[in-house]
């Protein structure tokens, strides 16, 4: 296993939930994480929280000229070692019969995976041997519940996504962590229902934490022999 000490870590999404969890994570492994999304003033409060090597470097993923210019001053113009895209939208938003679905809808459903091709195509030229690329995707991809055609789509598409650079990257090693319910706050007024839901139904008998899911993309960061895989951490959810 390889060790993150010194790495240059940019972590997407990294305000809260998922990403904001595995900025910690990186940071205690002693990495330089550069965390992004869009609001500065919640992203600069979420780094000053981060113990050790964090900083804020707030752009819109969707803005490919900003994403280019932003990612142009990452430890100065020199090598990434790994990047996670943890930016997740509004799924609830995507939910509804197919034959109700806006205009609108169909259009934030691809939001996601332009998003993370912004970055990876910025980011690809400075990628070097033993770098690394984690997308989250979902696993409503693999087991959508009803009406959520959209969502599942969007989340299987980071899978197949992740599959192809594997193998238009390499050596860059790229995977996919794929999620099951977790305890964050886009859950709002749905938080006690998933909760009881989880602790009753799911195999594991809890509601998953942000710190489980950082904990197996730093996994996959340092193990040198993982690519083109999807790490399911659900709790048994696709397994029942």
């Amino acid at each position: 296993m390889s060790d993150l000490n010194g790495k240059i870590v940019i972590v997407v999404g990294a305000s809260a939930g998922i990403g904001l969890a595995a900025s910690h994570a990186a940071a205690a492994e002693a990495a330089t994480v550069y965390m992004v999304s869009r609001t500065r003033s919640t992203l600069e409060d979420a780094a000053r929280a981060v113990k050790g090597r964090a900083k804020a470097l707030p752009f819109d993923m969707l803005d490919r000229a900003g994403v280019e210019h932003a990612l142009a001053g990452v430890n100065d113009g020199g090598p990434i070692d790994h990047l996670v895209l943890s930016a997740a939208g509004d799924e609830y938003g995507l939910f509804g019969p197919v034959a109700a679905l806006s205009d609108e809808q169909v259009t934030q459903s691809f939001e996601k995976l332009r998003g993370f091709v912004n970055i990876v195509r910025a980011a690809a030229p400075r990628l070097g041997a033993g770098a690394t690329i984690t997308m989250v995707s979902g696993a409503g991809a693999a087991r959508p519940p009803k009406e959520t055609s959209l969502a599942a789509a969007s989340n299987a598409s980071i899978v197949a996504f992740a599959k192809a650079m594997a193998v238009d990257l390499a050596p860059v090693r790229v995977n996919v962590v794929m999620p099951g319910v977790v305890d964050t706050g886009r859950h709002g007024a749905k938080r006690e229902s998933l909760r009881v839901w989880a602790e009753t139904d799911l195999p594991a008998r809890r509601f998953g934490t942000p710190d489980d899911i950082a904990d197996a993309i730093v996994f996959l960061m340092k193990n040198p022999y993982m690519t083109g895989h999807t790490l399911v951490i659900d709790g048994g959810f696709l397994g029942q």
